[in-house]
């Protein structure tokens, strides 16, 4: 019984040792993913950058059930059948996923991040719709923060400039940029309740779930270029290099990092590695840039910290059990 207690505690210490990692990780990847961009070339097609980020996860999640071993015990069970549930969310993170690599290139990193968190919004209101889940009062309200943050930020965040010259069409860029990320949050609600909706129905593993909707997300993004393709089969990829894979692993690894959080810490942590992945941002746009961030930038991203904070915190209470 000792032995087993203590396997049993060093068991989770190691788990938890893991998450921690982990954690620190994804504030990394998702405080400078946006800074990244400078290694993706002009005229880089999107969609590749996409498909290629499908093909990392597909390559880091392979990997990473070989190296702990997992693979076969995750493969246990599948069946095609219990696939298909991963069709629509796989075509949805698709189209997101395009939306979001627009965005983020046509506005600077701490506006996209800020922005970006109105997901919270559309995932609560479709798992309410689909699951009934209901939100806390605090929880409102934190969402209602968000949305009051994304209004803020629309005025303020082009790239950085501040000359008048080339400022109709920076503006222009701005307004479409605000309107993918803002439209790729929306889809990012519909996806995750999708994604939740099939794993509890079927009780697919993560990490194979995962890889079921980048194998459907795959040869949908080719179908969407075979018109190109078939014309030049070399134009897909045209601009990219070494440095290019750069931001396309990153955002893979982002997935794995918030796998790896919510099973070792769970979704608080989650929420707080997001928080402190802000925070990194505010000051590495502050370096970049040599001075403090506008008020206006400032007074948003403090308020959408502290709704994320208070967000992921103040969870709904659960019902008391009525005594016999």
């Amino acid at each position: 019984m000792v032995a087993t207690r203590r396997a049993k505690r060093a068991a989770s210490s190691a788990s938890k040792r893991t998450g921690y990692v982990f954690c620190l990780l994804l504030a990394a990847q998702y405080g400078l993913q946006p800074f990244l961009k400078v290694f993706i070339a002009d005229g880089v097609n999107k969609v590749s950058l996409v498909l290629g980020t499908e093909l990392a996860k597909v390559l880091i999640g392979v990997v990473g059930m070989l190296l702990d071993g997992s693979l076969a015990s995750n493969f246990a069970g599948w069946n095609p059948r219990g696939a298909a549930f991963a069709v629509i969310p796989s075509l949805i993170y698709a189209a997101q996923n395009y939306l979001l690599v627009f965005g983020y290139q046509s506005m600077d990193s701490i506006t996209f991040n800020c922005l970006n968190q109105s997901k919270l919004v559309s995932t609560a209101l479709c798992l309410y719709l689909l699951f009934g889940t209901k939100q806390s009062v605090v929880q409102m309200v934190a969402l209602a923060g968000l949305l009051v943050a994304g209004v803020m930020l629309q005025d303020g965040g082009g790239d950085g400039g501040s000359s008048s010259k080339g400022t109709s069409s920076s503006d222009a860029k701005l307004a479409v940029g605000v309107a993918a990320v803002i439209a790729a949050s929306a889809l990012s609600g519909v996806a995750s309740a999708a994604c939740q909706y099939a794993m509890q129905r079927i009780g697919t593993p993560a990490p194979i779930f995962t890889l079921e909707m980048a194998f459907v997300a795959i040869p949908a993004l080719l179908v969407s270029q075979a018109g190109l393709i078939a014309e030049d089969p070399a134009v897909l990829f045209r601009g990219w290099d070494a440095r290019t894979l750069i931001p396309v692993f990153a955002s893979a690894f982002g997935g794995i990092c918030v796998g790896q959080v919510t099973k070792n810490l769970g979704g608080i942590a989650k929420g707080f590695a997001i928080v402190g992945g802000l925070v990194l941002t505010g000051l590495a746009q502050g370096v970049q840039e040599g001075r403090w961030l506008e008020t206006r930038t400032l007074v948003a991203l403090v308020l959408v910290v502290s709704c994320v904070w208070a967000h992921n915190t103040h969870p709904p209470a659960k019902p008391k059990s009525k005594r016999q």
